[in-house]
């Protein structure tokens, strides 16, 4: 009886280890306030998460390589992120195509270690938890603060169906709240163990399937495309990447046109300076009278 106890308890501590959480980052409405960069990096942490918050709202910097970046000028409207507990996909298919790649919405995913989606629900500070039934008016009432807030859904193997159908109403809602403004909605779902690297290698292959133009089908082609994404490895085992992604470009540009105008500023005081002309009434042209005299 110890035994059986022991070998149930073994088995769900495994089971909560190889858990995993997905977080799908979802844009309605105009798009460009996010960026997929060409990091191959799915795995990250929940203080990766927050520091792509903080970076969309210009309060923080981002955690590097991650695969998701806000766009430098453009932000959205509203950010919100819905977190779903432990679900079966292949029970849920509308659910499936989000945390997949299989809408347009998507822009990037990214993979944290373990059940985690309450506790991101409640780091944003406002979170409130729903069930299938009240979802659309949770979202509603938690979306019109205008910050990032968070709406966790309690999830039950019955009800798996009722709420793969509210996801439907929920992404028709977000499409006409984001109407021509940019709308970023943070999926957040618990995958259960047994189906976690199922998922993983779904997403895998699609991203190949993607990128399936850029093959020839042979060994050295395969080491073209390996070269787009690592130029090589640096004595730390880090991966060096020559090529700049839009953020980066955008970055160098907003720093470069920063720094040329302020140096213009400091010369054209300077030459004001130099050739500002002596009036009677100024401290500066008695003094100068008073050299000559001497």
């Amino acid at each position: 009886m110890m035994m059986k106890k022991v070998l149930c308890l073994a088995t769900l501590v495994a089971s909560a280890t190889n858990a995993s959480t997905t977080v799908a980052v979802l844009e309605f409405g105009k798009k460009g306030s996010v960026r997929r960069t060409t990091s191959n990096t799915l795995i990250t942490s929940v203080t990766g998460i927050q520091s792509l918050w903080r970076a969309m709202s210009n309060e923080g910097p981002q955690h590097a390589g991650m695969t998701v970046v806000p766009d430098l000028f453009q932000k959205p409207k509203n950010s919100i992120v819905i977190g779903i507990s432990v679900v079966n996909l292949d029970s849920m298919p509308i659910l499936s195509k989000f945390v997949g790649n299989e809408s347009s919405n998507v822009v990037g995913h990214m993979n944290v270690p373990g059940l985690k989606s309450k506790i991101l629900c409640l780091k944003t500070g406002n979170s409130n938890s729903t069930t299938a039934e009240t979802i659309l008016e949770t979202i509603k009432l938690q979306i019109v603060t205008r910050k990032l807030s968070s709406v966790h859904i309690k999830t039950e193997p019955k009800k798996a169906a009722q709420i793969d159908v509210k996801v439907r109403e929920m992404m028709t809602f977000f499409e006409e709240y984001a109407g021509e403004s940019p709308l970023v909605v943070y999926l957040v779902v618990d995958e259960e163990a047994s189906l976690v690297h199922l998922h993983l290698e779904s997403r895998d292959l699609e991203d190949e399937n993607n990128n399936g133009d850029k093959e020839a089908g042979n060994d050295g082609n395969k080491g073209e495309e390996d070269f787009q994404f690592c130029f090589y490895y640096d004595n730390y085992d880090n991966c060096v990447n020559p090529y700049k992604d839009m953020f980066e470009i955008q970055y160098f540009n907003v720093v470069l046109g920063t720094s040329l105008g302020l140096t213009f500023l400091v010369f054209y005081a300077l030459w004001l300076t130099v050739n500002m002309s002596l009036m009677p009434d100024m401290l500066l042209f008695g003094e100068s009278v008073k050299n000559t005299c001497e």
